[in-house]
């Protein structure tokens, strides 16, 4: 308080300018050290938990696929055991259903158009919640396949088509190797 009064009393002895313009360097240093303190509003922000989700999403949709390809190669004639790993690129992301509405307002001199979007809510269990209207999985950018068979070229080639053709990509983003004796690398 001593430096308030301080303060106060040097204003006093200034003239009316100078003491309005330390008066406003004053409080923007205030504001500044308050802006420091309070915590910024985050609620537009996606939710830690919301983002947790998408990503279990993602890695569970990646982990179904290599699962299901495995399985698949597996039933080829002379791949014999192989291990799968895929590459995916961005995350699971829906589209939800709207319902828009467009009003024409025209006046003498000009026209408006206003156009209203509003997310359809549904009740499930008490909660609601908005409709999903459509799924986009994560895009698949490539495949590893290490098989027993991969060694034999006629093999390479039939795993090569099976992953291109079952995941949709380009053969030149699957790569196919020989699986490793286990007595070579010592166990």
């Amino acid at each position: 308080m001593d430096i308030i009064k301080r303060l106060s009393e040097k204003l006093k002895n200034f003239g009316s300018r100078s003491r309005i313009a330390i008066i406003l360097g004053a409080a923007g240093m205030l504001l500044i050290m308050l802006s420091e303190v309070v915590p910024p509003d985050r609620s537009n922000d996606k939710t830690s938990a919301e983002t947790g989700r998408e990503n279990d999403e993602s890695e569970e949709f990646r982990q179904k696929t290599e699962s299901d390809l495995k399985a698949l190669l597996e039933n080829i004639e002379g791949v014999g055991c192989c291990e799968v790993m895929i590459s995916v690129e961005g995350t699971t992301e829906y589209v939800y259903a709207e319902n828009i509405s467009k009003s024409i307002d025209e006046n003498s001199e000009r026209r408006s158009d206003k156009l209203d979007e509003n997310v359809v809510l549904i009740e499930n269990s008490g909660n609601k919640q908005a409709l999903v209207k459509k799924v986009i999985r994560p895009q698949i950018s490539g495949a590893v396949v290490v098989c027993e068979g991969g060694g034999d070229i006629r093999v390479n080639e039939r795993v090569l088509k099976a992953v291109s053709t079952a995941l949709n990509i380009s053969s030149s983003r699957v790569y196919v190797e020989s699986k490793a004796n286990s007595s070579k690398r010592g166990i």
